[in-house]
C-alpha cells in the first residue's frame, strides 16, 4: 500500500522537481500543526529549565565531592555535609 502512494506521489510531482517544495510544505505543514508538543520538548530538553537542572546537579555533585573530600582529610564529617541532618 505504501509502495502505491509512492508511486502516486512521484507520478504527481513529475519526478524528482516538485518533490522538494512538496516535501517543505508538509514539513512546514506539521510543525504548525504541532507547534505546542514541538515547543514543551523543545524547552524541556534545551530551554532554560534543562540548564537550571544541570547547572543544579553539578552543583550537588561538586558538594559532595567537598564533603567527601573534608572527611578524608579530618575524619569526620562536616555538618553541612549532604545527607547529615542539622544539629547532629
Amino acid at each position: 500500500m505504501i509502495a502505491s502512494w509512492w508511486a502516486w506521489y512521484w507520478q504527481q510531482t513529475g519526478g524528482n522537481v516538485l518533490a522538494m517544495p512538496l516535501c517543505g510544505l508538509l514539513a512546514v505543514a506539521f510543525a504548525v500543526c504541532c507547534r505546542k508538543p514541538i515547543a514543551r520538548w523543545w524547552h524541556r530538553y534545551f530551554g532554560a529549565k534543562a540548564e537550571l537542572a544541570d547547572i543544579k546537579a553539578t552543583v550537588d555533585a561538586a558538594h559532595k565531592i567537598a564533603a567527601d573530600l573534608f572527611e578524608h582529610h579530618t575524619g569526620s564529617a562536616h555538618p553541612l555535609a549532604p545527607g547529615r541532618q542539622e544539629g547532629s
